[in-house]
């Protein structure tokens, strides 16, 4: 599978330079371990993996990697943009910019992405500004975070002494409950009318998930689309602890024949057990139910997250020590399974971190995917914990 896209690279100005054609996947995202074993890579392989050791920041990392191959992105804007801001925009080149651009006070709460443009009639240079909030609650810093990128980039322009560009900013939002965050800049200062022209301010569009009907004739153009239209409307589900939408998430995959993309399906099935309150046992039976086969999919899924535990374990052993390392990297992601299906206390926790044998840790990570209770993975440890 390749996408042959004719794309504008970006530029160490922030501009673009155009006529450099390149695939998608060799954007130069940000976190190169995505791309050495995460990100998809078409030139050598169909593979989607992805490495997402850390629960808190899952939807962070699951968000990037969707939107950062250039067709998902696009499409997205395509659905996401108002019609008459979408109409102004030329999408037959665009560009990722791999740089984020969060202060260090809002990372616990944003992950961003810059995709680049130009406008159709006057070929002037547009940044559009995807803000995501990754957490189920609401951040008034949205608004700051938003002027923020606006300044250093406008700031940029004036450095390089080239026209200010033109910035369109979207915050998608797939939170619990309505967004109640102003729409407006000047909408956070309550003053009176009179004051209001010598006040900034600016607008921003949104894509709350939460009032998003995938099956509306205006997102047709996602359902072409098979995984971004599954990751978009597991995103939608994830704070909602709605099992209806996974379910319709797996017909769509019968339906389209999407079943035959076994790599993106693990992916998209790790973001779908770390979000959601599902066992392995009913995991398998909803994908029965969908006419997928389930014993084909778990074991594969089950893999994974060895390879996964063994691959962090590698990264931490040229610090740590080679066997050290690859044994506590497979210890924090058998942590982080447990915890996710099952609950886990301190000392189950410490109980796990004295595992030191690798092969007893590998057997383990396979139990995850099929275990009814916690104890059933725990007691199979039990000879190796000192």
């Amino acid at each position: 599978m390749k996408y042959n896209y004719k794309i504008m690279h970006t530029g160490n100005d922030g501009g673009l330079q155009k006529n450099i054609t390149l695939r998608p996947s060799l954007c130069q995202l940000r976190q190169r371990k995505a791309d050495r074993y995460g990100g998809l890579d078409i030139q050598h392989k169909n593979a989607y993996f992805v490495s997402m050791p850390d629960i808190e920041n899952i939807h962070d990392g699951f968000f990037t990697r969707v939107m950062s191959e250039v067709p998902n992105a696009e499409a997205f804007l395509k659905v996401a943009l108002p019609a008459e801001v979408r109409n102004r925009l030329d999408f037959a080149e665009i560009a990722l910019d791999p740089t984020s651009y969060i202060s260090d006070e809002y990372k616990r709460s944003f992950s961003d992405l810059v995709v680049k443009c130009r406008t159709k009639a006057e070929g002037l240079l547009v940044d559009i500004y995807i803000l995501f909030e990754h957490k189920s609650y609401q951040d008034e810093g949205v608004l700051l975070q938003l002027l923020g990128y606006m300044h250093s980039m406008w700031k940029k322009d004036r450095e390089a002494k080239k026209p200010l560009r033109v910035i369109i900013s979207l915050v998608f939002y797939h939170g619990k409950g309505s967004w109640q965050i102003p729409m407006q800049f000047i909408e956070q200062f309550p003053v009176v009318d009179e004051l209001k022209p010598f006040l900034l301010n600016f607008t921003y569009v949104l894509f709350d998930t939460n009032a998003w009907n995938w099956q509306d004739e205006s997102s047709r153009l996602l359902q072409e689309n098979v995984f971004l239209l599954s990751a978009m409307l597991l995103m939608k589900a994830a704070f909602h602890k709605d099992l209806e939408i996974i379910g319709q998430v797996f017909q769509l995959w019968h339906q389209m024949g999407f079943i035959q993309e076994k790599e993106r399906i693990t992916f998209l099935l790790i973001y779908v057990t770390a979000t959601q309150d599902i066992s392995a046992a009913q995991l398998e039976k909803m994908l029965e139910e969908t006419k997928l086969k389930g014993e084909e999919i778990m074991p594969t899924l089950a893999q994974r997250w060895i390879d996964e535990g063994r691959e962090q374990g590698v990264q931490q052993g040229v610090q740590q020590g080679m066997q050290q390392g690859v044994q506590q990297g497979m210890q924090q992601t058998l942590m982080m399974q447990l915890s996710t299906r099952f609950h886990l206390n301190d000392d189950e926790k410490q109980f796990i971190g004295a595992v030191n044998e690798v092969e007893k840790l590998t057997a383990a990570l396979k139990m995850v995917i099929t275990a009814q209770t916690k104890e059933e993975v725990l007691q199979s440890l039990q000879t190796v914990a000192h």
